[in-house]
């Protein structure tokens, strides 16, 4: 197995680029939204996908990926179940970790912060916005272990019966938003000197620079 791994080329896909500190904004998320967008006209599939890592009160962590349903000039977005895992998990510490991975461009962006829910009216209006079967899944979740894959096939059938058209929000149905404190970009170069820009938040500015490759 160790030489079947050695031998899967890396890095493939990548082109040189200036990733100059001189051409970098001050603040981190525009360039974050930029690189996505740029990861997706380049065709790397689900660049919206993140993974998210978060730890319980004993400070066991958990990680799973999801779908960012925004970002703007202070934040990322995501929305879940209060009620499920990392939902209780970030109750009881708000502190996480994120990490987008696009391999088609060679990049990648690690992000700190905190998460926090953004309010029962903006959570409404996300699940609003999910297609039918995604609003029925999301009502799948119950307490315990599931018996079988026939018990969750049955629910959502008698869901769809239920809600043949608009289908409610559950209560438990979240936005949270990611404030970070640490973002860094990660930029792949064939010589193997990869790139990397850190941006650390300190009271309400960015602070910026280069680390080694």
């Amino acid at each position: 197995m160790r030489d079947r791994l050695r031998a899967i080329p890396v890095f493939e896909n990548v082109r040189e680029t200036e990733a100059e500190e001189r051409v970098l904004p001050d603040n981190p998320l525009p360039l974050i939204a930029d690189w996505l967008l740029a990861a997706h006209a380049a065709g790397q599939p689900e660049p919206h996908a993140i993974s998210l890592s978060t730890v319980d009160r004993s400070g066991v962590p958990s990680s799973r990926v999801l779908i960012v349903k925004d970002i703007d000039g202070e934040g990322l977005f995501f929305a879940t179940g209060a009620d499920s895992r990392k939902g209780r998990e970030i109750a009881a510490n708000p502190r996480v970790a994120a990490h987008f991975h696009w391999p088609v461009v060679g990049r990648q962006v690690r992000i700190v912060g905190t998460a926090a829910p953004v309010g029962r009216g903006a959570s409404e209006a996300d699940f609003a916005e999910r297609g039918h079967d995604a609003q029925l899944a999301a009502h799948l979740h119950q307490p315990g272990p599931l018996p079988d894959r026939a018990a969750a096939l049955d629910e959502f059938e008698r869901l769809a019966e239920k809600y043949p058209d608009e289908v409610p929000a559950p209560p438990s149905w979240t936005l949270f938003a990611i404030t970070p404190t640490e973002v860094e970009f990660w930029e792949a170069s064939v010589d193997r000197v990869h790139h990397r820009i850190s941006y650390r938040r300190e009271n309400s500015a960015w602070h910026r620079e280069l680390l080694w490759p």
